[in-house]
């Protein structure tokens, strides 16, 4: 299963040696929304992007002058630094703690800007560290198919 429809998208993916009933239990969730998600991590234990990949919120969302449209993606996480992501106890923020219990980290722009999917909705968000999470969490597509086929190569 190619969840990257763009024919001219770079991206090299890692193998992947995990098993469905592996990664839901070392994540500790089970739901139907993540789907696609997980089978994409039994083919790809982590993707990079060479040229570096983005996206457009106005693909899917209607954006207003200011806001966050272009989003760019360097690549998705390898799958033992989303488990290590989610480890509560590495969090020194209450806000932060829910976040990790409720969403998992996927992916990463190159600046430590990190993808989400929210576990119980499939909803693809973008949190940007340098801002509160309330200003800085932000949809960016609907479902995790959504979004892996609206990526494209980095251009200008």
């Amino acid at each position: 299963m190619n969840l990257f429809t763009d024919s001219k998208l770079l991206y090299e993916g890692r193998e992947s040696r995990l098993s469905e009933g592996e990664m839901t239990r070392l994540l500790g969730v089970n739901c139907d929304k993540i789907n696609h998600f997980l089978q994409l991590y039994l083919i790809y234990d982590g993707v990079f992007f060479p040229k570096q990949a983005m996206m457009f919120r106005h693909a899917f969302y209607p954006i207003a002058k200011g806001d966050w449209d272009k989003i760019e993606i360097g690549f998705f996480l390898k799958f033992d630094d989303i488990v290590a992501y989610r480890n509560p106890e590495l969090q020194n923020d209450a806000e932060m703690e829910y976040l990790v219990k409720t969403h998992i980290p996927f992916a990463d722009d190159g600046c430590g800007n990190v993808i989400w999917i929210e576990i119980s909705t499939g909803v693809i968000k973008a949190f940007y560290q340098d801002y509160s999470i309330e200003e800085g969490l932000i949809e960016i597509a609907p479902s995790f198919e959504a979004f892996c086929t609206s990526l494209e190569n980095w251009t200008l």
